[in-house]
């Protein structure tokens, strides 16, 4: 047997170490090798639709409770939105496949007023992955009317169709989350002789979009113009958020306009929250939407601010909590973090001054984690394996230490004290 014949059977497969007499064939790169049982497998994951999105079927529907049991796991309180939003998802995907029978049912897309961080886009993102449906986001206010500098209404439906990789099918059939919708209110009447191309200019190009229409969406796959699909928006869900700062003012001022009379009662004061009971279009409208882009968003739900128990149940018992996602990171630098319960409470009282609701405990958290962030790479070498965010007793709130463990052992020349950082 040649030096040749020999060298070739002592070649293997650099991804499962089978030689070359154990496969059909084994191919050869620059510095490396591949079997053809290795080629097959890969080529099976990159085809695998590992994207969460699957060809819904009517059988596999869920049922509101059971949507809404799913949404709990992930959002804290907003009882009432979380059920509405269940229905409405679990009504329209029924619609969808009684798209043939009589009487037609329209589609009902929906308007989600809350604070920041009131968990509005995460109810949308869970929903739609839930469902196993392509989901996109948008910024409205980045959206202007087709032939101004800015992005076009129709570059919506191309994120969906980037989404589930161009399948129109699947795009058909998704979820649309417009957030800040509230800042394309129209101008005031001042001002209506001025061209509005970012306010009223955009929810005029959202109507038909919404209400349902087929649009051209260019490929980007070639020179010509005929280059494009044709998607139709009938059967996607549109959901569409904002803050609407003042509204509360609004709906508070017409409620008690209607109750003024001799026998009539106001009972509504600064402090009330019960406006959000009452909000309806008329409102909407009022603060500057235009009647048409909000007949076509029939249900307004409002969510209502997180309570220090809020976000204290969002740091320990929220699937999307930041803290199981830090303690991830330092697991890497084998390091096991945990945390004392006056922890959770000090996040949320700052996360509660600050007024940015879920998304300041995520800030506040990752801030006092830096000094351990630092550290970590080195403490296997120091011997430390554990850290635990301990409170003194009797300290100021700002002040906040952590207490670094070898195998439960307090290493006491290694304590550290932060800052809580967050605070307005």
């Amino acid at each position: 047997m040649t030096d040749s014949n020999k060298e070739d059977k002592n070649l293997q497969c650099s991804f499962c170490g089978k030689n070359r007499e154990e496969v059909k064939k084994l191919i050869a790169g620059p510095s490396s090798y591949i079997c053809n049982e290795c080629i097959s497998i890969s080529h099976k994951i990159v085809n695998e639709d590992d994207s969460d999105i699957a060809e819904l079927e009517f059988n596999d529907i869920p049922i509101p409770e059971v949507i809404k049991s799913h949404l709990d796991q992930y959002v804290i309180g907003q009882h009432h939105t979380k059920e509405v939003l269940s229905v409405n998802a679990y009504n329209h995907y029924k619609r969808i496949f009684m798209d043939e029978t009589e009487p037609k049912v329209e589609k009902s897309n929906i308007l989600m007023i809350g604070s920041t961080g009131t968990g509005k886009t995460l109810l949308a993102s869970t929903l739609a992955k839930m469902l196993k449906v392509p989901f996109t986001i948008a910024d409205a206010t980045t959206l202007t009317e087709a032939g101004y500098v800015g992005e076009d209404v129709e570059s919506l439906i191309e994120r969906l169709l980037n989404n589930c990789n161009w399948d129109i099918a699947q795009a058909q059939r998704g979820i649309v989350f417009i957030d800040e919708v509230d800042k394309k209110a129209r101008s005031s009447e001042s001002n209506t002789s001025t061209k509005d191309i970012s306010g009223e200019g955009v929810q005029q190009a959202l109507l038909r979009l919404i209400e349902g229409t087929t649009i051209k969406v260019p490929t980007g796959t070639g020179k010509r113009m005929d280059d494009f699909v044709e998607v139709n928006t009938k059967d996607i869900l549109f959901i569409c958020s904002g803050s609407f700062v003042g509204i509360d003012k609004l709906v508070s001022k017409r409620i008690k306009k209607k109750n003024i009379g001799f026998n009539s009662e106001l009972t509504l004061n600064e402090e009330d929250t019960t406006w959000q009971e009452s909000i309806d279009q008329e409102d909407i409208i009022s603060y500057g939407l235009i009647p048409e882009f909000v007949g076509r968003l029939p249900i307004i739900t409002t969510l209502k601010d997180l309570t220090e128990s809020d976000m204290i149940q969002i740091l320990t018992e929220s699937k999307a909590s930041i803290i199981p996602q830090v303690q991830k990171l330092l697991e890497f630098d084998n390091v096991e973090l945990n945390f004392g319960n006056q922890y959770f409470k000090d996040v949320a009282k700052l996360a509660k001054k600050k007024k940015t609701g879920a998304r300041g405990l995520k800030s506040i958290v990752e801030n006092s984690l830096h000094n351990i962030m630092y550290r970590a790479p080195k403490f296997k070498s120091q011997g430390i394996n554990q850290v635990l965010f301990e409170k003194y007793p009797n300290k100021n709130i700002d002040s906040y230490p952590f207490l670094l463990y070898n195998n439960g052992n307090k290493v006491l020349d290694k304590e550290y004290k932060i800052k809580l950082r967050g605070a307005s």
